[in-house]
C-alpha cells in the first residue's frame, strides 16, 4: 500500500483491517499529546474504515520471513516485536505491487534505453531489454542479469542512474 497525500512514501503493509473499527477509534500520541486518525484527516468522514499498518522497512528489518507469515501471524509478530502501526482511512491508502515504489527510478531507464533503440518490457519492477540478440534484467534493486558484451556497461549505466 501506498499513502497517496504523500509525495515520497514509503511502501505500507496492511497488518489489520478491524472491522469495527474506524478512524476515530484509532488513538495515538503525537508531540502535542493524544489525537486519533480521524482528527488527523478531517477530509475523510469519521466512520471511515481504519486500516491499520506497519512500514515494509520496518517489517524486513525486524522479522526475517515476515511474506511468509498468515495475517493473523503477522499482526502478532508486529504487536510481540513493539514495530511501529499507523492508522489510515481506507480511502487514503492504495494498492501497489510490493517493490514498486524502489523501482520508480527505473521508468527513466526505461525511457533512456527505448530512445537508443533498445527492445524494453517495462514490468512494474523490472526491465528487460533486448539488443542485438542479448537479452538482459534489470531488477529494482540494480542488478543486472544477463551474460554478454553489454552486461559491463549496463551495470555501470545503473550504478550512475540508481
Amino acid at each position: 500500500m501506498a499513502d497517496t497525500e504523500d509525495d515520497d512514501p514509503d511502501e505500507a503493509i496492511v497488518v489489520d483491517c478491524p472491522a469495527d473499527k474506524t478512524i476515530a477509534d484509532w488513538e495515538h500520541e503525537t508531540d502535542s499529546g493524544t489525537t486519533t486518525a480521524a482528527a488527523e484527516n478531517p477530509e475523510y468522514a469519521t466512520d471511515e474504515q481504519l486500516v491499520i499498518v506497519a512500514f515494509r522497512d520496518a517489517l524486513a528489518d525486524t522479522l526475517d520471513d515476515w511474506q511468509a507469515l498468515d495475517p493473523d501471524a503477522l499482526f502478532e509478530q508486529v504487536v510481540e516485536h513493539d514495530i511501529n502501526q499507523y492508522g489510515f482511512p481506507a480511502g487514503r491508502l492504495e494498492q501497489i505491487e510490493p517493490g514498486e515504489l524502489d523501482a520508480e527510478w527505473l521508468d527513466s531507464l526505461a525511457e533512456r534505453f527505448t530512445d537508443a533503440g533498445w527492445d524494453v518490457t517495462h514490468k512494474t519492477t523490472e526491465l528487460r531489454l533486448t539488443q542485438y540478440d542479448e537479452e538482459y534484467r534489470i531488477t529494482a534493486d540494480g542488478t543486472v542479469v544477463g551474460e554478454g558484451e553489454y552486461r559491463e556497461p549496463l551495470e555501470n549505466i545503473v550504478a550512475i542512474e540508481r
